[in-house]
């Protein structure tokens, strides 16, 4: 991971937004339909979904980081992520948002050339499915770290009805960061976002980077994002390696 001393607002929003477009683009080049009849038992759902991870703060990290992606086939489903430049030693948070944008430098409001977890989250919305250390239930997981040389590989599997039938379920807490869906609602993930939070503590942020629930900033400040796009097939950077 490079990291940038000088702030670069200006470049940064260029960047992003050509970013966002771009990826959007290379998907929806890949001559699979996006459009999807969302439906209220989540049949909808099935085959692999994909997004390249870009950075939130450019003057944290100044290139794409790695690739995002789901798969649902039958009962199996999967959520995977794999980064090459990934914050060194980190804890980090991976999950699908609500929303369908990244966060931009317009969401900077504070005008600081960082945008943290509060700012962000006018743009990204709540977490509908973590990737943690078990997909079939929002809040039982826990999550893993990258190396020291910045390398992050994630690849977890449970059952889409359990999965569902878990999203279903009543929100107990409507004022936490995690969102159920309704009864008559559903799950669909082409233009769906993803969001990793999670930077190394050695890394120094000014004062104003806010945070909440509990975490420090560093914790909680998000690093990347990919939006997710239906694909043919699941990319060389997201195959699982073969454990000899």
């Amino acid at each position: 991971m490079k990291f940038i001393k000088s702030s670069l607002p200006f470049l940064s929003a260029c960047l992003l937004f050509a970013a966002c477009s771009e990826s959007g683009s290379n998907m929806n080049g890949s001559g699979v339909s996006q459009n999807e009849t969302v439906q209220a038992d989540g049949s909808n759902v099935n085959g692999i979904y994909v997004g390249p991870l870009w950075p939130v703060n450019y003057n944290l990290h100044f290139k794409t980081l790695g690739m995002a992606g789901v798969k649902r086939e039958g009962d199996m489903f999967e959520a995977m992520v794999n980064m090459k430049y990934a914050p060194k030693g980190t804890t980090l948070r991976p999950a699908i948002y609500t929303a369908r944008r990244c966060p931009t430098i317009k969401d900077d409001l504070n005008k600081d050339a960082y945008i943290d977890i509060l700012e962000a989250r006018l743009a990204i919305g709540k977490i509908t499915i973590p990737f943690d250390s078990d997909l079939d239930q929002q809040t039982s997981g826990s999550y893993s770290s990258s190396d020291v040389t910045g390398k992050y590989s994630y690849h977890q599997s449970g059952s889409f009805d359990r999965m569902f039938a878990d999203l279903k379920e009543p929100d107990s807490d409507p004022s936490d960061q995690m969102v159920k869906l309704g009864e008559e609602e559903g799950l669909t993930f082409p233009g769906r976002i993803v969001i990793l939070q999670g930077l190394d503590e050695k890394v120094p942020l000014p004062d104003s980077v806010a945070t909440t629930d509990g975490q420090s900033k560093h914790q909680s400040i998000p690093v990347a994002c990919a939006v997710l796009w239906k694909v043919k097939e699941m990319p060389e950077e997201l195959k699982p390696v073969a454990t000899p």
